[in-house]
């Protein structure tokens, strides 16, 4: 109890001093905010890492706002469709920017938009680097104005786990998985290479802790924007064209973020820069642009992880986390070698746009998901076989105020074959709400084994759904937003035993009266039926979860910000006692202008179950993006500090951070154990840029 009260001391303490302090000068929103915002906005969300990556090297080469194309600003994913072609309009009736305070002219941007927009984008003064960088550029242009960076990452935990323990030698040859094949230390190193954004290359490799040497190798080698051809890549790479139906191993965030996205399509061939050892394509592919026409072709094979079945005739299921620790899990490394080849015809004039996409998937072993006993019954219309194909008809359209766009999909493999549709519809009743009506029908016996969209499953397969959201800022310093999501799962899921229903809503409202402070509110509510057992008997019954979040961010000085939050949530249904969880935050940051920063945060969470547990994003290191979830009773202490060492050319970075548990004498399960209540680890990072 007296640690609550302390951190509700600080909470109480933070707001105080915020709305006490005297008016200083407007700070701008950094990295590390928009970073903040992204995260928060997901939660317990997916958040597309290789995107977020993407962003942070736009970030270090800003795109001038007076020659970016329409695909370009499309990458920033808080922009819609109509704030995009705002932003060209404004830009076609009255000439160049002169400066990014012009942002405030444009029609339907906020606050928030703008201020992210300014990490993006810049107005570019010496005319004589734009014509050199729209050139066609020789090998001596791209080798003398050519950037690079190289980033080393260790994690250094203060404790030891089971798996690190040793064991006898006799009991270790009758059990080898008691133990992990490697050392308890997370090591990651990435390069990458920049010619005037014509020639890409990069490097990442990867040893997670309990792995045995360096684990996991890619690499990329990428043309841009050369004569006729757009992109063209060897080596690791991402593919999503139209809606994603057929193919999309590239952005993909929550639903609240998805809303601004959700008109976009054929974000096409991206480099797969990140650690990330699922999700992505090894080979090649291109993409040329015709006039109104471009073409695009991928090829690719890949060993990926998998788990054979009892006479090794196929396989039982797939294994994505990227783990090779324990010889269990190294023995599933590379068992399933998986070719794709595809293609995508994109077409576009004026308002219309319309693309076709195709793709063939064959295994080298099949698939076979087991599906004879009741709880797996399930698992009837799981991807089975060798070959799988999916083809597509994706289209939009723009009138006035309305744009519908969309993706037609169908299936078809040795066993199945199925349908998926997903349309989006989106109005602009005035210049300060929008109104956003999205369908999906993707169905039971449909496979996609690259599709990844909207929706609330992981694969798009056995659900149908109407979502309707809206956004304001009719409210003066005020921006509002709010969703509804109904869908409906026609065939069994885990946990499931019969077809189910959901429904999810969100209200968010942000006011922010200048630079210097904004108030978050946000409620959210999921509810969704699952099989609860009364009396000895399943029934289908729903499971709510609730949460509340309020947040504020204050600008103290020029290099002063506090950001205080709290966070509770709720389980409840009819069978089974409420659940609850409550979490306190508050971040500190000192920054200077020549990049020195310093991040104090300090958590005090409550839960009475894991179910409960609470999302809360904290600071972290460079291309390390994510929510941290809580449970049970604790305090949460983290220090992150990064230092310039040789002015902007290397920088170590750092963070430290404590947990300490009130209510546990170990920590983790099995070969995760601790035995303590509490456990301490360092992250460090060097960052070298020439």
């Amino acid at each position: 109890m007296r640690y609550l009260l302390f951190t509700i001391l600080i909470y109480i303490g933070g707001i105080c001093c915020a709305f006490c302090q005297t008016e200083q000068g407007e700070q701008k929103m950094s990295w590390e905010d928009f970073v903040a915002v992204m995260m928060e906005e997901n939660e317990d969300e997916s958040v597309d890492e290789e995107t977020m990556e993407q962003l942070f090297e736009l970030y270090g080469n800003p795109m001038d706002i007076n020659t970016a194309k329409k695909e370009d600003l499309e990458m920033l994913p808080f922009l819609n469709e109509e704030q995009v072609e705002e932003v060209l309009r404004y830009r076609e009736k009255d000439g160049p920017m002169m400066s990014l305070g012009e942002l405030m002219m444009v029609k339907g941007l906020g606050m928030k938009e703008r201020e992210m927009m300014r990490l993006f984008v810049k107005v570019e003064e010496d005319r004589s680097l734009y014509k050199r960088d729209k050139r066609n550029p020789t090998l001596e242009d791209i080798l003398k104005w050519s950037k690079h960076e190289m980033v080393l990452r260790t994690d250094v935990p203060f404790y030891k786990k089971d798996g690190y323990q040793d064991v006898a030698a006799e009991v270790l040859k009758k059990s080898p998985n008691k133990v992990y094949r490697g050392d308890r230390f997370h090591h990651a190193f990435r390069y990458a290479f920049s010619g005037m954004n014509h020639l890409l290359a990069g490097v990442q490799m990867e040893k997670d802790a309990g792995e045995k040497g360096i684990d996991h190798v890619s690499g990329y080698v990428m043309l841009k924007n050369v004569g006729i051809v757009k992109s063209a890549i060897l080596g690791n790479y991402r593919v999503s064209f139209g809606k994603g139906l057929t193919v999309n191993s590239g952005i993909k965030f929550g639903k609240s973020m998805m809303m601004n996205t959700m008109d976009r399509m054929d974000m096409g061939i991206t480099k797969h820069s990140s650690t990330s050892e699922t999700g992505y394509f090894t080979g090649g592919a291109f993409t040329i642009q015709l006039k109104n026409w471009q073409l695009s072709a991928f090829g690719s094979y890949r060993k990926e992880d998998g788990t054979y079945n009892n006479d090794s005739t196929g396989m039982s299921s797939l294994k994505t986390d990227g783990l090779h620790r324990t010889k269990l899990e190294h023995s599933k490394k590379g068992n399933l070698g998986v070719t794709n080849f595809g293609g995508n015809i994109h077409w576009e004039h004026k308002e219309l746009r319309l693309s076709a996409t195709a793709v063939w998937t064959h295994l080298d072993v099949p698939l076979m998901p087991k599906h004879d006993t009741k709880a797996s019954k399930y698992r009837i219309y799981n991807a089975s076989g060798k070959d799988f194909f999916v083809g597509s008809l994706a289209y939009a359209y723009r009138y006035k105020s309305l744009s519908f766009s969309g993706e037609t999909a169908f299936s078809n493999t040795e066993r199945q074959h199925g349908v998926a549709s997903l349309n989006t519809l989106r109005w602009r009743a005035n210049r300060t709400n929008s109104f956003m009506l999205i369908g999906r029908y993707y169905g039971a016996k449909f496979i996609s084994m690259n599709g990844r969209s909207f929706g609330e499953n992981s694969s798009v397969q056995n659900e149908e759904g109407i979502f309707v959201g809206w956004t304001s800022k009719s409210i003066r310093n005020m921006e509002l937003e709010a969703y509804a999501d109904m869908m409906y799962f026609p065939w069994l899921k885990q946990g499931v035993s019969a077809s189910s229903h959901g429904l999810e809503g969100m209200v968010q409202a942000l006011y922010s009266a200048n630079r210097k402070w904004s108030l978050l509110a946000r409620y959210r509510i999921k509810s969704k039926q699952k099989d609860m057992t009364s009396m000895e008997k399943k029934i289908l019954d729903y499971d709510t979860h609730q949460s509340l979040k309020l947040q504020l961010n204050y600008t103290l000085s020029p290099f002063v910000t506090l950001r205080t939050s709290a966070i509770g949530s709720c389980i409840s249904n009819n069978y089974n006692p409420t659940e609850t969880g409550l979490a306190i935050c508050e971040n500190f940051r000192w920054q200077n202008n020549k990049k020195i920063r310093f991040d104090l945060g300090i958590t005090y969470f409550n839960t009475n179950s894991y179910d409960a547990r609470v999302y809360i994003y904290e600071p972290s290191l460079l291309y390390s993006f994510g929510s941290t979830s809580f449970y049970d009773e604790g305090i949460r202490g983290t220090l992150l500090a990064s230092l310039p060492i040789v002015k902007q050319s290397l920088f170590i970075n750092a963070k430290l951070g404590m947990t300490k548990y009130f209510n546990r004498d170990t920590i983790g399960s099995g070969l995760e154990m601790i035995h303590a209540d509490h456990r301490e680890d360092l992250q460090v990072q060097i960052r070298y840029k020439f």
